[in-house]
Parts: C-alpha cells; structure tokens; sequence
C-alpha cells in the first residue's frame, strides 16, 4: 500500500471520527472528499491531481449542499410553539403605554406585551412578534 493511500485513509476515518465527535457537519464533507481521492492513489494517479480534487470536491461538498444539510438538521436550535401566536388578535387587559410595559390577553392566557403606542384596557391587538416572554403588539383600528 501507497503512503498516500494511508493519508486518503487517514483522512478519511479521521474527519468521520471527528464528525461522531463533534456533530456539527462539518468534517463529514472532508471525509466524503477523501474517497475518490484514494480510488485515485489506488491507480498510482499523480498525487498533485489527488489533492487537487480532494480540495475541489471537499469545497463543493462543504459550500453547495451544507447548507441544504442544515435546514434539515438544526442544531442547538430548541423549537417551540410560541411562533404561532404571531399574527393572532387578543385583547388589551393592562394599558399599553409607550415605554412601558401592560398586559394582553390571548385566549386563556394573560401575557405582558409592548408597542410603540399607546393601547387602552379592551382594546384589540395584534400580535407582530415575541421577544423574549413579551409580546410585541400593535392596535387594530376598527
């Protein structure tokens, strides 16, 4: 065997390793471009040409399809349903004053909410985001 195929191998079982280790999808594209570059030392291909195409295909893997990856596994990212009250109406509970913080209430549950204007007790609100525990939220006009 080649030295350059024990660095291919290397490489290869290397970044896989790395990638149990850590999960953060990143050595895997460097492992996946260490195959073909050991098919090529296999049939004593240049070993210039090796590595030229273990860092062509490793960049194409890494900056094409690591994106599309990530989408469909986001990590550290803690999903929760407190989205989904965006872009409902609840009613006003506390005054709203600018600067400061009241209250609304959506459906059963009472939540403290911010505008940049002033909302009056029984006025109705949307809900435009959620920072943090508060809802930010405007007045509909009737």
């Amino acid at each position: 065997m080649d030295w350059l195929e024990w660095v291919w191998l290397g490489i290869f079982l290397g970044a896989l390793a790395f990638e149990f280790v850590t999960a953060d999808l990143v050595s895997i594209w460097f492992s996946l471009g260490a195959v073909p570059s050991y098919i090529l030392s296999l049939f004593n291909v240049n070993p210039v040409l090796q590595i030229v195409l273990f860092f062509i295909i490793t960049a194409v893997l890494l900056f094409v399809t690591r994106p599309v990856v990530m989408k469909y596994f986001k990590t550290n990212e803690i999903k929760t349903n407190v989205d989904s009250v965006i872009g409902q109406h609840a009613i006003c509970v506390e005054d709203i004053l600018i600067d400061t913080i009241g209250a609304v209430k959506l459906k059963t549950q009472v939540w403290s909410a911010i505008s940049s204007e002033p909302i009056l007790v029984n006025e109705r609100v949307r809900i435009l985001d959620v920072e943090g525990v508060k809802l930010i939220v405007e007045k509909i006009d009737k």
